[in-house]
């Protein structure tokens, strides 16, 4: 009531101020005039304006009026109104019309041309205030204000006179003018660089200058900040500045600490080996160079206050971190919520630095500290304190907005790569600022910094090795698995230690981000069962973006690939494993509250260390006032046990010296009788808890990122880790059936994904059975049971009633996963259920529900027992001929792919000699589809890839009695014409594709047309593909679809056969010839795939091409014969290959009989020996330069 009391006054008195003001007819001749005026700004000055007092036409009127009476020669007056104009827009964050805003910004910029050196501080003050976030607005003043050489700010950094306050106002202004405002065009690239330049400059040479240490830090604030703004822009790092940027960031992230570092290199070089300082160790400070007066005061007070808190500090560990920073209240309140609400939110960089000027916050200035000497401590280090966060948010956008690659040359700069390094207080890195800075926000953004320099970095460190072996030097991996144990080490040093529930949040997130970009494989077991163990501690913490980021971690490591055995042995016990001592498992469902505590008492006083009072106060503040009811989890199968206290069995891990192996199926299944403990867990903050006392009328839950969390750590342990599943699968089943009618629908859209996940893996569980035995797998009638469950429960009503698309296009995909095993022992109304949805959801209003429906039309096509069906394949083919023609390109693009798959599902009835089929089929539907198909080759890429695939696929179906028809001769000729086209453009796998869809044209011979043109066509550009094109999987293609031809015929004239040998003997000569290092992979499969072409060309040799391929091998034989050679011999006895040269040499000895010229009779000798080229090829010993001596 007093605030509002104090506003309601103040508001008063400003209006009658306004009113006097506003009225006032000022004449500059005179004295009483002068004095009145005077007066009226001293009074509009002195207004408390930490309260909003003020509306904004009134002060764009009072400003104008400003302006417009007070000349620039009337500094006096001048310096007075910059004040009232800072008050109105930084204290009061008014917004002035574009008028005004013009107005005062001219006004504004001739007063620092004109006026004296005495008023440039204030000048500049306001300056700042008004061109704060207008910079879109003020595009024609850019170049008055940021000229180097003309303009009105660079040149006041180097005057002489020029005193601390002008150059803060400087530096202030041309931040923010640096901020970037969504919808306003941004200052150009010189201008750009020019405040890059200025900020870069000011990192460099302000730790020299003799500068008030206030002032220094107040300057390096806005060069950091103005930085930030610049990276977050524009995106663009100037690759030359990056080392001396990161120079200047990584001193100033220790600015105020006692491991402040000295000196400041010139840049950063990026290197795998760490930068040692050359200075001389017992140099403490650069010669003549002394700390300021203040910082020592501080220093030493700070050193004094530690012995006398030092009691304190052990009570209230929380209540002493508050009182770290100066000026720091909460750090929940840049988000407007205090941290025991409880709230869960996102933590993020904003929450670790308010970006926004300290002069534009209300009642944040530096009259809020005494001035007493405690007063200047506190104000002292809470400045560092702002520069050190600055630093960290700029490093973090420098991370962000820079190359990945190129910023994995500066790790060792900011992690240490072993424990020495670690431990040495010479070596400062970011974990000196995450365990030892006394700022929760630094230590914040210290993790958010370093989360962004391991995000991302999967393939870096994929080649880390972890050995001890001792060698000459050290190779390059073991410096990266040094790295990565070190980076384990201290993160757990920070979770045992950190008590601050945002930071913990975002130091477990750090450990998530970390997971899932090491090589656990070629690490030694351990790393993960350590984090785990600790991570558990937090399970309980009040704090439920805690529990969200511990969940977050979890998931982590169920989604390593490949799977571990290590995670496999600390996943699969029902009870977890725990460690000796700083464990605290989940209190059981028959708990009282007061037992919680009881027992974080005994074993707090059993661990007897600060590491261990850290964890129990983290883990003590758990939510004792509720468990889950018992009923509840029995209620879904009785194999659920709540797991009691206790200690559990070991982990059971990998004797160490070895690197961790991946998991074996069957081993895993031997051990895996229990429900796994993790599976409990996601289950007890998915279902509804009840308080024993009776107080609840209705089931309480988690919040919601705790339950959301909990549903996706189950689908990544049911993906990587199903055998930890198999036997808690009725348990799945049942929860998945609950959520799925949960009332949130956020809630069933987790549950359909993880429904979707589930029915994934025991599709291949029920395939995998099916191939290798049954053994501990889910077999078919367990698979029945399962999808006869879910089609009677919820599950068909979602898919026709759900409000949220999402949810059922999700459902759809969980229907195409039945399989094709287990759709056929369904009930006959199940499976008619299945389809009739199917084909009802491909006409939705919603998009992506037409696309995952017309989708999983394009899974059922291929199962046996339904592609048998003339009735549902026509059905299938009107759906999708339908949505062909959708204006989705996402919608086209699934159904282009089911349209090849119904196409594959007619190739394989006519390969299986279903004449019923054939005959029933219609043939104007099959016109419909050729039509259908053509036109889907002219479309986007992504669906001509697919669009080629049908297309070869009719061609190769295409029956005789639809070839007699002369209604079909245009569709063959245009999608002959439409393959051509796709297989000399387009993207590489559309013209793979078109290639292995001609490859299919060529197998029906009923299309055996070699006097059509469109044949010589289809072979000349196969064979300039094979040729030249740079892609070795299109030629690979090409190669196979011109030994697809099952008869001479097709080949053509005698020209267009030898063309083909031709292509290909290139093709061999060419396939040495790599541009790109990542086609050599395929270099093998290209020359294997030519040579087999080759020896099929032997067998469709005839008579009147003997004299043409005898003058290509007299020229080529050489080459040929040792390609096929080596091929040969990679070959062995394989079947398929040993049919080809028996029929090489079968069509080569018919050869005999004939009457031969010499020169075909030496064709034919040469391609004998090609025929039986590893047999007469003489192979030599190899010589080597190795000379074997013995002691």
């Amino acid at each position: 009531m007093e605030d509002a009391d104090g506003s309601l006054a103040e508001r008063e008195r400003f209006l009658q101020c306004f009113k006097r003001l506003n009225g006032f007819n000022y004449r500059r001749d005179d004295e009483a005039s002068r004095t009145n005026f005077n007066l009226l700004l001293d009074e509009i000055n002195s207004m408390e304006y930490y309260m909003r007092i003020v509306r904004e036409d009134e002060a764009n009127r009072l400003i104008t009026k400003f302006c417009t009476v007070v000349p620039l020669y009337e500094e006096r007056f001048l310096v007075k109104v910059c004040q009232a104009i800072f008050n109105f827009t930084a204290k009061q964050q008014l917004t002035l019309t574009e008028k005004t805003l013009h107005l005062v910004t001219e006004y504004l910029i001739s007063a620092l041309q004109r006026c004296q050196p005495w008023t440039r501080s204030e000048i500049l003050l306001a300056l700042g205030a008004v061109v704060y976030e207008c910079c879109g607005q003020l595009t024609k003043y850019h170049d008055t204000l940021l000229n180097k050489q003309q303009g009105v700010l660079i040149p006041l950094l180097s005057d002489p006179i020029g005193d601390e306050a002008v150059l803060r106002g400087v530096i202030q202004c041309i931040e923010n003018l640096t901020i970037k405002v969504a919808g306003q065009s941004y200052l150009e690239d010189h201008h750009t660089l020019t405040c890059f330049e200025v900020f870069m400059n000011i990192l460099h040479t302000v730790r020299a200058s003799k500068i008030e240490t206030n002032i220094k830090c107040k300057v390096l604030i806005c060069s950091l900040r103005g930085l930030q703004n610049i990276l977050g822009a524009t995106k663009i790092m100037p690759t030359d500045q990056l080392g001396s940027l990161l120079a200047g960031i990584r001193t100033y992230m220790f600015h105020g600490l006692s491991s402040f570092p000295v000196n400041i290199p010139e840049r950063l070089y990026p290197t795998p080996l760490r930068q040692y300082d050359t200075s001389p160790s017992g140099q403490s400070t650069p010669h003549g160079e002394q700390k300021p007066e203040e910082e020592t005061q501080g220093a030493s007070k700070s050193q004094a206050s530690k012995k006398s808190k030092k009691k304190k500090a052990k009570k209230s560990p929380e209540k002493s971190n508050k009182s770290q920073d100066g000026n720091r209240t909460t750090l929940t309140s840049d988000n407007g919520q205090s941290e025991g609400q409880g709230s869960v939110t996102t933590v993020g960089l904003d929450a670790a630095v308010d970006t926004r000027p300290v002069w534009a916050k209300i009642g944040s200035s530096d009259s809020d500290y005494s001035d007493t000497e405690g007063g200047q401590g506190s104000r002292l280090r809470s400045h560092h304190t702002k520069v050190r966060q600055c630093a960290l948010v700029c490093l973090h956008t420098v991370i962000k907005t820079t190359d990945r690659r190129l910023m994995f040359g500066y790790w060792s700069s900011f992690i240490p790569d072993s424990s020495a390094a670690g431990n040495s207080p010479q070596v400062q890195t970011l974990f000196t600022i995450i365990l030892k800075d006394p700022s929760p926000k630094c230590r914040m953004g210290a993790l958010a910094a370093l989360t962004a320099l391991v995000d991302g970095t999967k393939t870096f460190l994929a080649a880390a090795e972890d050995s001890d072996q001792i060698t000459a030097f050290t190779p390059f991996s073991s410096i990266l698995g040094s790295t990565i144990r070190e980076l384990h080490r201290c993160l757990l040093l920070a979770l045992v230690s950190e008590n601050y529930p945002l930071t913990l949040t975002q130091l477990i997130k750090c450990i998530a981000i970390l997971i899932s970009n090491v090589p656990y494989q070629r690490m030694k077991p351990g790393l993960l069962s350590r984090v785990i163990k600790l991570v558990r501690n937090f399970l309980n913490h009040r704090d439920p973006n805690v529990r969200v980021a511990c969940l977050t971690c979890f998931g982590a490591v169920a989604a390593i690939q490949p799977p571990l055995m290590e995670i496999c042995h600390i996943m699969q016990p029902s009870i977890p494993p725990l460690s000796a001592s700083l464990a605290q498992p989940a209190p059981p469902v028959n708990q009282q509250p007061g037992d919680v505590d009881s027992q974080s008492e005994s074993r707090n006083s059993r661990l007897g260390s600060a590491q261990g009072n850290q964890l129990s106060e983290s883990s003590g503040n758990s939510k004792a006032d509720y468990s889950t009811n018992d009923g509840q989890l029995q209620s879904l199968s009785p194999e659920v046990v709540t797991p009691p206290v206790g200690q559990g069995s070991g982990s059971g891990s990998v004797s160490p010296g070895a690197l961790t192996p991946v998991y074996s199926d069957k081993l895993l299944q031997a051990h895996a009788r229990d429900t796994s403990w993790l599976i409990k867990l996601c289950m007890r903050n998915i279902l509804p808890f009840t308080d024993h006392h009776g107080n609840w009328t209705e089931p309480h839950f988690e919040p919601l990122p705790v339950r959301l969390e909990s549903l996706q750590v189950l689908a990544h342990l049911t993906k990587g880790y199903f055998p930890i599943i198999r036997n808690g699968l009725a348990v799945l089943r049942d929860l998945i059936h609950k959520c799925i009618q949960d009332s949130d629908q956020v809630v069933r859209l987790h549950t359909i994904k993880l429904l979707d996940v589930l029915t994934q893996v025991i599709l291949q569980d029920v395939q995998a059975a099916e191939t290798d035995g049954p053994g501990n797998r889910v077999n078919i009638d367990l698979a029945k049971e399962f999808w006869v469950f879910m089609l009677m429960g919820p599950l068909p009503s979602i898919l026709q009633m759900e409000a949220n698309n999402a949810v059922r296009a999700t459902s759809c995909d969980c229907i195409s996963n039945v399989g094709p095993e287990v759709f056929a022992v369904l009930p006959m109304d199940k499976r008619i259920l299945c389809i009739t949805l199917v084909l009802g959801l491909t006409s939705d209003d919603d998009r992506i529900v037409r696309s995952a429906a017309v989708r999983a039309v394009g899974v059922y096509v291929l199962y046996p027992c339904l592609r048998e069906d003339v009735s549902f394949i026509a059905d299938a083919a009107n759906s999708i001929l339908k949505s062909m023609a959708d204006s989705s390109l996402n919608v086209r693009l699934k159904t282009a792919w089911s349209l090849a798959n119904l196409c594959d599902a007619l190739v394989l009835n006519k390969t299986e000699g279903d004449v019923q089929f054939l005959q029933d089929f219609s043939n104007l539907l099959l016109q419909k589809l050729f039509t259908t198909a053509t036109k889907a080759c002219q479309d986007s890429d992504k669906v001509r890839s697919n669009a080629v695939r049908a297309l070869g696929n009719l061609m190769r179906y295409l029956p005789r009695s639809s070839l007699e028809k002369c209604t079909f001769k245009i569709p063959v000729e245009e999608g002959v014409k439409a393959l051509v086209k796709n297989i000399s453009s387009g993207t590489m796998k559309v013209r793979w594709n078109a290639c292995y869809a001609v490859s299919n044209l060529f197998k029906n011979s009923l299309l055996n047309q070699a006097s059509t043109e469109w044949m010589k066509d289809i072979i000349l550009a196969l064979c300039a593909v094979v040729r030249d094109c740079k892609n070795f999987k299109v030629r690979i293609n090409a190669a196979l679809a011109l030994g697809s031809p099952p008869d001479r015929d097709q080949y053509g004239t005698v020209d267009l056969f030898i063309s083909v040998w031709e292509a290909l003997i290139r093709g061999l000569e060419t396939a040495e010839e790599i541009t790109d290092f990542t086609e050599y992979k395929y270099r093998g499969n290209l020359n294997n795939q030519i040579c087999t072409t080759i020896i099929h060309l032997v067998t469709m040799t005839q008579y009147n091409d003997l004299d043409r391929v005898g003058e290509l091998l007299e020229v080529n034989f050489d080459l040929l014969l040792d390609n096929l050679d080596k091929f040969q011999q990679s070959q062995g006895k394989k079947t398929e290959f040993e049919a080809e040269c028996v029929a090489a040499q079968q069509r080569l000895a018919m050869f005999g009989d004939s009457k031969l010229s010499h020169r075909q009779g030496k064709a034919v000798e040469r391609l004998t020996q090609l025929a039986f080229a590893d047999e007469i090829v003489d192979r030599k010993q190899e010589k080597s330069a190795f000379v074997q001596t013995y002691d």
